[in-house]
């Protein structure tokens, strides 16, 4: 069932309501490839214009997706995917029975909220509800790129106090995002790299 809702989505709905252009996973013709390609185009047209590139690398806590759910039909009905498949990907979502069994030991529970990791439908759901932030920075005038869970942003400028500006305005807008949407992001795997001629 996953599969055929992830084949109605992509060939129906994000025909017409495509993908932001800068996420690369889950989507055909692009892969990490691609979004390395795309990141290391910023850095060198920055090295050669004599420019500093600050580039914030940030990775989502947990699994591949855990938002709520409300945040999540918000999205989707702002991107017009109530469909006949948003039944399914709702009872993917939320509240569905999670059992294991460990020698002897039985375990069931009732989980709230998020996808199965390993899930077909998973990646394409989590893409779906990160194209929201990434259409929001790159809006802003924040080169942002993702890939699964992970989100690059590239700033570039003549200035570093500019750049540090800019990239202070990027992390609260992702901040602010991450609130409303029931998620944060890993600060143990977070890192911040500037790029210059000299260093």
């Amino acid at each position: 069932m996953e599969r055929l809702v992830g084949s109605f989505l992509r060939d129906e709905m994000l025909a017409s309501v495509p993908l932001h252009p800068n996420q690369h996973a889950d989507q055909a013709g692009k892969f990490m490839e691609t979004a390395l390609h795309r990141l290391v185009v910023q850095v060198e047209k920055a090295l050669d214009q004599q420019e500093t590139a600050l580039g914030v690398f940030l990775d989502k806590e947990g699994h591949l997706i855990t938002p709520h759910m409300t945040p999540c039909v918000l999205l989707f009905l702002n991107m017009g995917l109530i469909t006949p498949s948003y039944g399914e990907i709702r009872a993917t979502l939320e509240d569905h029975l999670a059992a294991a069994t460990l020698g002897g030991l039985s375990k069931r529970i009732m989980v709230s909220r998020g996808c199965p990791q390993g899930g077909v439908l998973s990646p394409l759901l989590w893409c779906l509800v990160v194209d929201d932030l990434i259409a929001r920075l790159n809006g802003g005038g924040i080169y942002t790129q993702g890939y699964a869970d992970d989100i690059c942003l590239p700033v570039v400028g003549i200035f570093l106090n500019t750049v540090l500006g800019l990239i202070q305005w990027a992390l609260h807008t992702v901040e602010t995002w991450c609130d409303k949407v029931g998620m944060s992001v890993n600060t143990e795997k977070n890192q911040a790299h500037c790029i210059h001629k000299e260093r």
